[in-house]
Parts: structure tokens; C-alpha cells; sequence
């Protein structure tokens, strides 16, 4: 009996309704997902008005994504020279001078480098911050031109299956 002293015991573990957490992540993904795209299309992304559209373009980003290391990128290889695409801030004190060099890197060394350390490790944060979005734009390239040269592929097919091929006797 329930009674103000004594309320009534919480339901046991099997008398709970069960939610997976797969599902409620999927719903929760798709909520988040449907808000991005009505943002982006009041912003003026008249293309995502599609879902379609959108959920293609979620898809293909998302596998650029999970291709966004170094060995599984085409690009970087065909890149003549890794120092004109990989952003590298080294700092690397030296000097021409035979003479005087050592003397002025050791006041570079002791003086400069104290005073400017703080903007060589803020700039080091955004370049690394940079690098990983340029193999992010790599991937991303990558996935296109996959899917193109599919797409290339595929047209090549249909359109050889719809060109009649001349038969000799019909020439005769």
C-alpha cells in the first residue's frame, strides 16, 4: 500500500522501458543533422533545400574524413615537393657570418628568442591547426575524384550500350 510515508518502491530494472543507445544516438544525430541543414540553407545554401543533395555531400565529407591521413592521400604524392604544401614552423637560428655568426645567434638564442617564443608557439598551434584541415581538403579532393572518375566510367559504359555497333553485313 502507498501511502505518504511510504511511497511506492521504483519500478525493478525490467520494468523500465529500454531505449538503445543506438537508437537515441540516431535520433539525436538527426535532429543535429536536420538543424545544420535548415541553417545552411536560411543562410543561403539553396542546394541543401534537397535532402538528397545534402545527405550526398554529408556522406562524401564524412569519408574524406576518415581518410584525412597521410598514406591513404593520393595528393600529397603527386605534389612535387613537400615543403611548398606542408606547413612546417621551424625555428632555425643561424648565421652567415664567419666571424661574428656565433655571437650573434647566442644573443638571438638568449635575448630574442625569450622575448618572441610566445608568438612561434601561437603560430606553431595555427599551423598545425592548418596542416590537418589541408589533408581534410586533400581527402576531400580525393573523394571527388574518385567519384568522378566513376562517374566517368559509368557514362563511358551506358553510352557504349546505346550506341548501335555498325554490323558488317547491313555494309554488304
Amino acid at each position: 500500500m502507498t501511502t505518504p510515508d511510504h511511497p511506492s518502491p521504483a519500478p525493478a530494472p525490467a520494468d523500465r522501458p529500454w531505449t538503445a543507445t543506438e537508437d537515441l544516438m540516431a535520433e539525436v544525430r538527426a535532429r543535429v543533422r536536420a538543424e545544420v541543414r535548415s541553417r545552411l540553407v536560411r543562410s543561403g545554401v539553396r542546394e541543401f533545400e534537397d535532402e538528397a543533395v545534402f545527405l550526398a555531400a554529408e556522406q562524401l565529407l564524412e569519408r574524406a574524413l576518415e581518410q584525412r591521413d597521410r598514406p591513404l592521400l593520393l595528393l600529397p604524392e603527386l605534389l612535387d615537393d613537400e615543403d611548398d604544401w606542408r606547413v612546417n614552423p621551424s625555428l632555425r637560428l643561424s648565421s652567415h657570418r664567419p666571424i661574428a655568426g656565433g655571437a650573434i645567434v647566442w644573443l638571438k638564442q638568449k635575448l630574442v628568442l625569450p622575448v618572441t617564443r610566445w608568438l612561434y608557439d601561437y603560430s606553431r598551434e595555427n599551423f598545425a591547426r592548418q596542416e590537418r584541415l589541408n589533408f581534410v581538403l586533400m581527402a576531400c579532393l580525393q573523394q571527388l575524384a574518385i567519384e568522378h572518375a566513376r562517374l566517368t566510367a559509368r557514362v563511358e559504359a551506358l553510352e557504349r550500350e546505346r550506341t548501335p555497333t555498325p554490323d558488317p553485313e547491313a555494309r554488304s
